[in-house]
C-alpha cells in the first residue's frame, strides 16, 4: 500500500487529503467464451468461464448493467439474443432463456445430444438451433414468447461445434470434424457435406467458427490456422487464407458484410475487406488483407463488429474494444472485474472489506507517521507538491473466508463501526457479527466471526445491502421483488459477542414497494449520510428517490427526468439535500431534492477517451459541498462547482494559452447562469484498474486498485511465435 497526499492548491478545500492506494486486491481472470450483440437495443451479452453472464451497455460508453450469477460448474458455450430476450447453453445440456429483471432462469429446457456447443437464433427470431456432443440439432420454437420443442436433426458423426442460420432461416449451415454440411430446416436432412480435412495433415481438421452472409456466403475458421469463403449455394470453395499459425477460435462480419475479423490461438486481430478486382474481362471479389489490432495478449475465444468497433474476448478476461476502420486506432479495454462496489469501508475501525467472486478479506489499513500532521512547519511550496508518507503501521491481513458451497458473492457490506459483516449470495443471505481485538496475554491481533443464525424472514436473498452511516440500520434490496427492505441493528454496551441464542440482533422495520417507480432492476444504490434519503437508478435509466415522512417511514419523494443514457454513478451530499448523478455519455448533474430543480449540469468531458469511459464511483467531498471526486477505471479526478461566468473566463485564459482566437459561446440569459453551476477540473491521477474509491476518514481516501500484471501471472503461456534465426 502506498499513500499520496492531494495538496491544498489542488483541492479547493482547506487541509489537505491522502490517497491509500490499495495494491493487495488480488483478482484472478476470469476467460471469456462467447459474445452475442443486440443490434436493437445496444447490448452485448458476455460469458465467462465461472458460468456468470455479463450485460454490457454499449451505447454510449460501455458500462456493465448487470450480472448473472451461475455456479462454477456451469459453463456457457453459446449466448442469441432474439428481441430483448436472452438465451444461453452450456456443458450441462441445458437450454436457458433468462428473466432480465430477477437475473433467474424463465425456462428451461433439456435437449437430446448432452452437452451443449453452440446455439444460433434466425434472423427472424422465430426459432432457435442447438449443436450438441453426440451430433444431434435440436430446433426450438421461440416466436410470441413461447419456449417449445419443435424438430430433431439426423444425427451426424461427432460434436457440433458451431452453428448460424442462413438470411432466409431455410437453411442451417454447422461445423464439426473435419467437415461443413448444410442443413435444411424443413426436413432436417443434410443436402451438402464439404470436406475440409488438408492431404498434408491426415488428421481431422476442427471447424471452430462459422459465418453465413446475406448472398449465402460461408465463412469458416478452423484449427489449421485457415479462413476458406464457401458457395453456399453449390457447396464449393471460393478462396482460403492462412491467417493464423494454429486454431482460428472466432469469425466475425461488420454490419455491411464487407469486412471480415478473425481471431484465435494468436492474440492479434486479422481483418480482411472485400475487395472487387479487375482481370482481363472478368470482375470479381476477393477478400484482402486490410488491418491487423494488437489487443490482447493470450487467445481470442469472441470477436463482435457493430458500430466500426471490434468487441473481442478471450483468456485474458479483458473486454477489449478496438476501431475497425483506418481511420481510429483506439484500442480499450475493460478487466474482468466484479460490480461497483467490490470495496466496504468501515471507518471507525480503519477496516476495509474486499470482495471477490466467492470470497472476502477483512484489513485494517495502515496509518502514517507524518510529522507534518503533528505541527512541524510547513510552506506554501511544501503543500503545493504531492508527497509520498511512508506508513507507521502496514495494513493487515485480519480474516478471509470463503462463501458456502463456494457460491458467487452477488454484493457484501462491512458496518461503519466495523461489527457487523452481511453479504448475499444469488440465493440466501448471512449475517456475521465480526470483532476483532488484542490478546491481553500475549500482545497478539484474535479475530472472531460468529454467524447470526434464525433471521427474519423478510431478510432475502439481495443484490444491494447498505448500512447507515450510524450503523444502526441495514438497508437490503430484494433480488426478487426489488423491495427495499429495513432492518434495525441491535447494540451491546461494549464490543463483546452478542447472544444471539435468544433473539437475532435485527429487527425488521418496514419495506419499500418500489415497482411503481421502477420498472426494472435496480442497479444503483446509495443511502444518505444522514439516513433520511434513499436513492436507486434502475437499468431503463429511472431514477427514484424515497425520503423519512414525518420523521418515521420511508414516502417515495420523486422520480427525476429520464434522461437518454444509461446512469453509471449517484451520490447524495452529506450536508444537503442533493443528488449527484453521471451518465453513459459523459453528462453530469446535480439535483436539489427540496427544491426539485437542476443546480448543477455539465457536459464536459473531463478526461482523455472519455467515450469509452464512464464514471462509476462518486465520492463526494463533506468538507466542501463544491467538491466531486470522481473516479472511472484509469483516472481519478476532482471536479468542482463553479458559475457559467467564471467558467468562460477560465476558457478565454487557456484559450489564450494556447494561442487561440476562439471564444467560447456565451449565453444571453445571466440568470440561468447564476442559478445553474458549471464544472471545471481541479485535479486528475491516473492508474491502470482503479476499482474504488471511498473516505476512510475526513482527510484520507482510500484507492482500492488492480494490479494488471497479478491479473496475468496465474494465465497459461500464450502462443510463441517463432522468430527468425532463433532457437
Amino acid at each position: 500500500m502506498k499513500m499520496k497526499r492531494i495538496s491544498e492548491s489542488d483541492c479547493p478545500h482547506k487541509g489537505r487529503t491522502q490517497i491509500h492506494n490499495v495494491r493487495f486486491y488480488n483478482l484472478q481472470p476470469r476467460s471469456i467464451q462467447c459474445m452475442a450483440y443486440n443490434a436493437i437495443w445496444k447490448k452485448l451479452a458476455v460469458s465467462r468461464n465461472d458460468g456468470s453472464i455479463e450485460i454490457w451497455d454499449v451505447r454510449h460508453a460501455p458500462c456493465l448493467e448487470r450480472t448473472i450469477p451461475k455456479s462454477p460448474q456451469n459453463s456457457v458455450e453459446g449466448l442469441a439474443w432474439s428481441s430483448e430476450r436472452l438465451f444461453s447453453a452450456g456443458l450441462n445440456g441445458e437450454l436457458i432463456e433468462w428473466n432480465m429483471e430477477t437475473l433467474s432462469p424463465k425456462y428451461k429446457q433439456h435437449v437430446t445430444g448432452n452437452a451443449i456447443w453452440c446455439l444460433d437464433v434466425n434472423r427472424e427470431g422465430s426459432e432457435i438451433a442447438i449443436g450438441t456432443e453426440e451430433g444431434y440439432i435440436n430446433i426450438f420454437n421461440i416466436e410470441d414468447n413461447q419456449f417449445q420443442y419443435k424438430s430433431l436433426f439426423d444425427k451426424q458423426e461427432g460434436r457440433v461445434l458451431c452453428c448460424r442460420y442462413d438470411a432466409t432461416g431455410n437453411f442451417l449451415v454447422t461445423g464439426s470434424m473435419g467437415a461443413i454440411r448444410i442443413w435444411n430446416t424443413r426436413t432436417g436432412h443434410a443436402i451438402h457435406k464439404m470436406t475440409v480435412a488438408s492431404k498434408s495433415q491426415p488428421q481431422d481438421t476442427i471447424v471452430w467458427s462459422l459465418q453465413v452472409l446475406q448472398d449465402f456466403t460461408i465463412i469458416s475458421g478452423d484449427s489449421r490456422g485457415h479462413v476458406s469463403i464457401w458457395d453456399g449455394k453449390t457447396a464449393s470453395q471460393i478462396e482460403t487464407h492462412q491467417v493464423l499459425k494454429a486454431d482460428v477460435l472466432a469469425v466475425a462480419v461488420n454490419e455491411e458484410e464487407d469486412k471480415l475479423f478473425c481471431a484465435g490461438i494468436e492474440p492479434t486481430i486479422r481483418i480482411y475487406a472485400k475487395t472487387q478486382i479487375k482481370r482481363d474481362d472478368m470482375t470479381f471479389f476477393r477478400w484482402i488483407k486490410f488491418l491487423q489490432r494488437r489487443v490482447h495478449d493470450h487467445d481470442v475465444k469472441a470477436l463482435v463488429c457493430a458500430q466500426d468497433n471490434i468487441y473481442s474476448g478471450g483468456v485474458d478476461g479483458y473486454l477489449g474494444i478496438s476501431s475497425a476502420t483506418k481511420t481510429k486506432s483506439t484500442i480499450v479495454k475493460y478487466g474482468p472485474f466484479l460490480e461497483q462496489p467490490c470495496a466496504s469501508i468501515a471507518t471507525a475501525e480503519r477496516l476495509i472489506l474486499l470482495r471477490y467472486t466467492n470470497s472476502l478479506e477483512i484489513w485494517r489499513m495502515g496509518s502514517t507517521g507524518d510529522e507534518q500532521e503533528s505541527g512541524q512547519h510547513t510552506n506554501n511550496r511544501d503543500l503545493a507538491t504531492p508527497k509520498r508518507l511512508s506508513l507507521e503501521t502496514v495494513p493487515e491481513k485480519l480474516l478471509e473466508f470463503k462463501s458456502k458451497n463456494d457460491d458467487r458473492i452477488v454484493c457484501s457490506t462491512l458496518s461503519p463501526n466495523g461489527r457487523w459483516l452481511c453479504y448475499s449470495t444469488h440465493d440466501e443471505i448471512r449475517l456475521f457479527q465480526f470483532v476483532a481485538g488484542i490478546n491481553e496475554g500475549d500482545n497478539t491481533r484474535s479475530t472472531q466471526l460468529v454467524r447470526v443464525k434464525d433471521l427474519p424472514e423478510q431478510l432475502a436473498a439481495a443484490s444491494h445491502l447498505h448500512f447507515t452511516a450510524d450503523s444502526m440500520r441495514l438497508m437490503v434490496v430484494s433480488r426478487e421483488s426489488k423491495q427495499i427492505t429495513i432492518f434495525a441493528m441491535l447494540t451491546s454496551p461494549d464490543e463483546s459477542i452478542l447472544d444471539t441464542s435468544t433473539s437475532p440482533p435485527l429487527d425488521f422495520i418496514e419495506a419499500i414497494e418500489t415497482s411503481k417507480h421502477i420498472k426494472d432492476s435496480i442497479k444503483l444504490f446509495t443511502v444518505s449520510v444522514c439516513g433520511s434519503y434513499i436513492a436507486a437508478a434502475s437499468s431503463d435509466r429511472s431514477i427514484a428517490v424515497w425520503s423519512v415522512y414525518k420523521g418515521k417511514h420511508f414516502k417515495h419523494l420523486l422520480n427525476l427526468p429520464r434522461y437518454t443514457a444509461a446512469t453509471t454513478a449517484i451520490s447524495i451530499h452529506a450536508e444537503q439535500p442533493r443528488l449527484v448523478a453521471a451518465f453513459a455519455d459523459g453528462k453530469i448533474f446535480e439535483y436539489d431534492l427540496e427544491e426539485m430543480c437542476f443546480t448543477c449540469s455539465d457536459l464536459d468531458r473531463f478526461v482523455v477517451n472519455s467515450e469509452y469511459q464512464s464514471i462509476n464511483n462518486i465520492v463526494l467531498d463533506p468538507r466542501n459541498p463544491n467538491v466531486f471526486v470522481m473516479q472511472n477505471d484509469a483516472k481519478l479526478f476532482v471536479l468542482e462547482k463553479c458559475k457559467a461566468q467564471d467558467k468562460i473566463e477560465d476558457a478565454v485564459v487557456e484559450n489564450s494559452k494556447k494561442k487561440s482566437l476562439k471564444k467560447p459561446k456565451t449565453s444571453d440569459n445571466s440568470d440561468d447562469e447564476n442559478k445553474v453551476y458549471g464544472l471545471r477540473l481541479k485535479m486528475e491521477k491516473t492508474y491502470e484498474h482503479l476499482l474504488h474509491v471511498a473516505w476512510l476518514s475526513s482527510e484520507e481516501l482510500v484507492a482500492v486498485c488492480a494490479n494488471p500484471i497479478a491479473l496475468l501471472e496465474s494465465l497459461p503461456s500464450p502462443f510463441k511465435e517463432k522468430l527468425f534465426r532463433t532457437m
